[in-house]
């Protein structure tokens, strides 16, 4: 006796292309909503109209990319937080100005401000060069 079967039933692939289309938008959306910096905020001091005695100003020059500086005409680094706190100590109200030579990267100049500020320096400024 001869039994007729019936075809076995192919099974239906599942197209992926829809599926890798919403990984890549969901990839890219990611990608710009999202963040990897820090913001910090700066504390600058802005020349006022006070009629209060300015505070004493020390200049600072900024040398080159690689953290050196001038305060009152001594030279530090960036790195040597303790002999810059030593130099700074009974002067954290004074005012420090800032300026940096042409070409000096803004990365360099805000290290240096975070080394004042670590240092206790209050007040920072920054200047233009002339």
């Amino acid at each position: 006796m001869r039994l007729e079967l019936a075809a076995p039933a192919r099974r239906r692939a599942i197209s992926l292309t829809p599926l890798i289309d919403v990984v890549f938008i969901l990839l890219l959306f990611f990608m710009l909503s999202s963040t990897f910096t820090q913001w910090r905020q700066l504390d600058l001091a802005v020349p006022g109209t006070g009629a209060a005695t300015p505070p004493a100003q020390h200049p600072v020059r900024l040398l080159s990319d690689g953290g050196h500086f001038r305060l009152d005409g001594v030279e530090f680094d960036v790195q040597d937080s303790v002999a810059l706190a030593q130099h700074i100590r009974g002067q954290e109200q004074d005012l420090f100005v800032i300026s940096a030579d042409s070409g000096i990267a803004t990365q360099a100049m805000v290290s240096l401000l975070d080394a004042l500020k670590t240092a206790g320096a209050r007040q920072l400024s920054l200047a233009q060069t002339p």
